[in-house]
């Protein structure tokens, strides 16, 4: 088993962590989710997922071991109805990067390296709703393959 959620969910303590009473810009943080969540932005929440991305790699094959990379994805959604929807974009993309460890191999035992492959802000087009902030993450992680399932 490669354990993808628990990688997922390793993201998602750091990104909830991000609330102003914790010193961040924003409260990133305080609508975090691994699922998809939908809304019309008329709720005007800010909400952050985290989810596995649209690439698993294998790397390495072994009769004994696979090595794997994944992508993960952190978004938050800032309604256009803010005041300030802009400035806080960017004061999201600030925290969400400040929140997120350089490089990491903490976490699951499997987990070699965890690490931020950029980030940037989606500006919809008219009629949508919310600005999307999106950081990417890249990481490696291993299974043993010895012992088949029963």
């Amino acid at each position: 088993m490669i354990g993808l959620q628990q990688h997922i969910d390793l993201v998602k303590g750091w990104v909830q962590k991000v609330r102003q009473v914790n010193g961040y810009l924003t409260d990133a943080g305080a609508n975090t989710s691994t699922e998809r969540v939908g809304g019309n932005g008329s709720d005007n929440t800010l909400f952050t997922g985290v989810f596995l991305g649209a690439d698993v790699t294998l790397l390495n094959n072994t009769p004994a071991r696979r090595d794997w990379q994944f992508d993960l994805a952190v978004e938050s959604r800032i309604p256009v109805s803010f005041k300030t929807a802009e400035a806080q974009a960017v004061a999201v993309l600030e925290d969400l990067f400040r929140a997120i460890p350089a490089k990491t191999c903490a976490g699951a035992d499997n987990l070699q390296t965890l690490a931020i492959t950029g980030g940037g802000i989606v500006r919809e087009p008219d009629g949508v709703p919310y600005i999307v902030v999106s950081v990417t993450l890249r990481g490696t992680c291993f299974e043993f393959t010895s012992t088949p399932p029963a």
